[in-house]
């Protein structure tokens, strides 16, 4: 029996080693590859200053084209915003991005319009993609403030990474395999970080009724993402994007704002309520474009 036992813990402590190697050596495929924003940023991105970059959730992702935007307003940007994240992991990618030595005059914030006043706090579904980052102290103290579940094992991947790779492993192991394969290939964004939904529908129908959101920038990761702008000579805009039959009403006049809440007005220009699709971001980029071009011309 003795003997068995020593059989089973040795097997035991095999798969532990074995699948801690492994795990290590999944993060460090995906952080020198380019298939995640955080490590595209790392890899791929040479240049070192921007006139902007915008940051958010997949509303921000996918309505503004900052290779449209820069042809009309001759600026050079990028779209560093991800989606399935909240304010807490955009104030991460501003972190990040500056820890990169890179630097930009104005940061445009477009998240989902509701969470600038969102109370919930804990990581969002996309935040391991930060987790080749974990030896850094932004991305480890990011991990620790909060106490759920996944962001516990997050954290502690710093030192044991096989408990983030096997948690998520569809979304960690598989794409590392890649990543040797195809270092350069990227997931759902161009070169510039953009990525648009398509048109899937040919219907054409004004949308007649408008709710009100008001919004008052309570949630605090504003207030952290302001801050960090001023601390690096950056400045910040928020941006409200278009929503399918929503208008933004926001009173604070701490932050300056583009307000695209209610310029689309036909079901045309939308993928979903809260999406617009290839021709909704084109309307809304060149609009984008000419209201950025009278910002950066202001004395």
């Amino acid at each position: 029996m003795r003997v068995f036992l020593k059989k089973i813990g040795f097997i035991c402590v095999a798969v532990v080693v074995l699948s801690s190697v492994i795990a290590f050596f999944s993060l460090q495929s995906l952080k020198a590859s380019s298939f995640y924003k955080p490590s595209f940023l790392a890899n791929q991105v040479s240049e070192q200053q921007f006139d902007y970059i915008v940051l958010g959730a997949s509303t921000g992702l996918t309505t503004l084209n900052t290779k449209l935007i820069d042809s009309i307003a001759h600026t050079n940007g990028i779209n560093l915003a991800m989606d399935d994240t909240a304010l807490s992991s955009q104030y991460l990618m501003l972190q990040h991005f500056l820890a990169q030595g890179k630097t930009t005059k104005y940061c445009i914030l477009a998240p989902s319009n509701p969470s600038f006043d969102s109370k919930t706090m804990d990581v969002s579904d996309n935040d391991y993609r930060f987790l080749p980052f974990i030896s850094t102290s932004y991305v480890s103290d990011y991990y620790k403030q909060f106490e759920s579940k996944r962001a516990r094992l997050l954290s502690l991947s710093q030192w044991f990474p096989m408990l983030g790779v096997t948690y998520y492993n569809t979304e960690l192991f598989y794409p590392s395999l890649l990543g040797v394969l195809q270092p350069e290939k990227r997931n759902r964004f161009d070169d510039r970080g953009n990525y648009t939904y398509p048109v899937i529908k040919n219907s054409s129908k004004i949308i007649q009724s408008q709710s009100n959101l008001r919004v008052d920038f309570t949630n605090q990761y504003v207030e952290k993402i302001k801050r960090l702008c001023e601390a690096n000579n950056i400045k910040l805009i928020c941006y409200f994007s278009p929503v399918k039959g929503v208008t933004v009403i926001s009173e604070n006049n701490e932050y300056r704002c583009i307000n695209h809440s209610n310029l689309l007005t036909n079901t045309m220009y939308f993928y979903d309520s809260i999406h617009v699709n290839y021709r909704g971001r084109q309307i809304s980029s060149i609009k984008f474009a000419e209201e950025f071009s009278r910002i950066t011309n202001e004395k």
